[in-house]
């Protein structure tokens, strides 16, 4: 037994499956062995050289395959220990073929010669103190039973010759027998822990993409993924298989793979996938010397990147525009007041150059008004009361509550609300989102029946709430700024309301983004579901 054998039997682990299979073989071989014997004893009259004992040979062949069919029943249970049931083969061996060989005529029978296989298996099976010692035994036997020879049958003094250069292959072909097998051992250990390496890299390389913050895909040669990640999965709103194409991901990302494949330079700009719309920007990473080979692809979601950096842009702007509009309410309130006397003036006066300098000075007041509030409720955002909020009814009178405030003809908003939507939202934030929403949307519409149509559909885990209207869409180079603070495209607009509109959907755990659309322009709500 080698020494993975003696090891794992003497920490009292379980012997390789595969060499329990080779003492299954050897076995297998011993009992055709047995019968090979006893049919030549039977069918050959010349097999017997000096002895005719045909009935004894016959018998010792009936006993060999007697014992190696007993050798079964423990070597399919595995009741014994290995080393010991090779052991006890080894020496029914040698027995058995010893006494063969002397009831056929000695060693110049050639039977002497099956023992150099058994041997040869045991070195490959046995420890190298039991090869020698099994070799020994052999040797042993096959002396005696030429001196047996010798003595008893007056066999001649050649005899003696062929059984020393037997007892030399015996020892060859254990000893050989076990350098070749340990030798394989060796190699195929140090390939079990290549393996073992292999595996552990692989399962290493598995988590770390998973818990990247970006989506990660491995592509072969033919653009097929081979790994990725859940974010992947995520951001692409796809369900991959094994070796799917990238065409099944998003077609613009294949056309991207087959561009880089031949050189060309890539567009910087972002593109937009799934049901989302989110922005993704795509990066190719070689793995081999020529891109032809494989590479690895890096989605971005710009949408999150870009929020991200506008929030940490935001952050000190925010604690700037809250004290500013403190410290404008005061002389704001000076000057309404004072536009307030200019008017009764102007009236009491008639003069009409004073009415239209009161109504300028009003009419701008009110609008800083706006931008003061707009700024005090942005920093109230993170006082709210949050709870499960039933959109059908509330969607219905909100669109009621602003046909008649902006006197809007009937049939101008189309509401649809698929099922019976639940959110997580605090009622008031909701109503300030959806009027700067509505605001824009009355702006920039065509003014008929269905410019603006509002929709809410329920996800699993979050319900989207769509506003879009029939206007102009907003050029791809303009997306990137509507959420910025005093940015506007109407001179009547304070630039604050898409800003505000976002940072209290966030802190109501939702997002709001802008979708392109073929026919207008819409933004997209998604709202937490319950539990809240």
């Amino acid at each position: 037994m080698n020494t993975a054998v003696a090891v794992a039997e003497a920490e009292g682990q379980a012997v390789p499956e595969a060499f329990w299979r080779s003492l299954g073989h050897l076995n297998g071989f011993r009992v055709f062995l047995a019968i090979a014997l006893a049919a030549a004893g039977m069918l050959a009259d010349q097999t017997f050289h000096r002895f005719d004992y045909p009935r004894l040979f016959q018998a010792t062949c009936a006993v060999y395959l007697l014992v190696a069919l007993l050798f079964r029943s423990p070597l399919l249970a595995r009741r014994e220990r290995f080393e010991r049931q090779v052991g006890r083969q080894a020496l029914v061996d040698i027995v058995c073929i010893t006494l063969l060989m002397q009831l056929s005529g000695g060693n110049s029978s050639g039977v002497g010669l099956l023992l150099i296989i058994t041997l040869a298996a045991a070195g490959m099976l046995s420890q190298t103190r039991m090869v020698l010692f099994w070799a020994a035994a052999a040797t042993l036997a096959v002396l005696g039973e030429q001196t047996v020879q010798s003595m008893v049958f007056d066999g001649g003094a050649g005899g003696f010759a062929r059984a020393g250069f037997l007892s030399l292959g015996l020892f060859a072909s254990a000893l050989l027998s076990h350098a070749m097998a340990r030798g394989t051992l060796a190699a195929s250990r140090v390939a079990a822990e290549k393996g073992l390496q292999a595996e552990s890299l692989e399962r290493i390389n598995e988590r770390v993409i998973q818990e990247l913050p970006y989506a990660v895909m491995a592509l072969n040669s033919k653009g097929e993924v081979l790994q990725h990640n859940a974010r992947a999965a995520e951001l692409l709103d796809v369900r991959f298989f094994p070796r799917c194409g990238l065409g099944h991901c998003s077609p613009y990302l294949a056309e991207l793979w087959r561009r880089w494949c031949a050189g060309e330079t890539l567009p910087a700009h972002p593109f937009q996938v799934g049901r989302e719309g989110r922005r993704l920007r795509a990066r190719f990473i070689e793995l081999e010397p020529t891109r032809h080979e494989g590479a690895v692809v890096v989605l971005e979601d710009m949408t999150e990147l870009e929020a991200r950096a506008q929030r940490m842009k935001l952050a000190s702007l925010g604690m700037l525009t809250a004290n500013l509009a403190h410290e404008i309410r005061n002389p704001l309130s000076a000057i309404r007041h004072a536009a307030g006397l200019l008017k009764e003036d102007a009236q009491e006066a008639h003069s009409a150059t004073l009415t239209k300098l009161s109504r300028i000075i009003d009419s701008n007041a009110e609008r800083l008004n706006w931008l003061v509030e707009d700024v005090l409720a942005l920093n109230r955002r993170d006082r709210m009361m949050r709870e499960a909020l039933p959109l059908a009814p509330y969607l219905n009178a909100f669109v009621e509550q602003f046909a008649q405030r902006e006197a809007t003809p009937p049939g101008f908003v189309v509401v649809q609300v698929a099922g019976d939507p639940v959110v997580c939202f605090d009622v008031a934030h909701l109503d300030q989102i959806l009027w700067n929403l509505f605001r824009n949307a009355l702006r920039f519409s065509l003014g008929r029946p269905g410019s603006i149509r509002l929709r809410a559909v329920a996800g699993e885990k979050r319900v989207d709430v769509d506003v879009a209207n029939d206007g102009p869409s907003i050029p791809v180079e303009l997306q990137s700024r509507l959420f910025e603070p005093f940015y506007t495209s109407d001179k009547a607009g304070t630039g604050l309301g898409l800003y505000i509109a976002r940072e209290l959907a966030e802190a109501n755990s939702a997002s709001l983004r802008y979708v392109d659309i073929p026919d207008g322009a819409m933004f997209r709500l998604s709202c937490q579901a319950p539990p809240c």
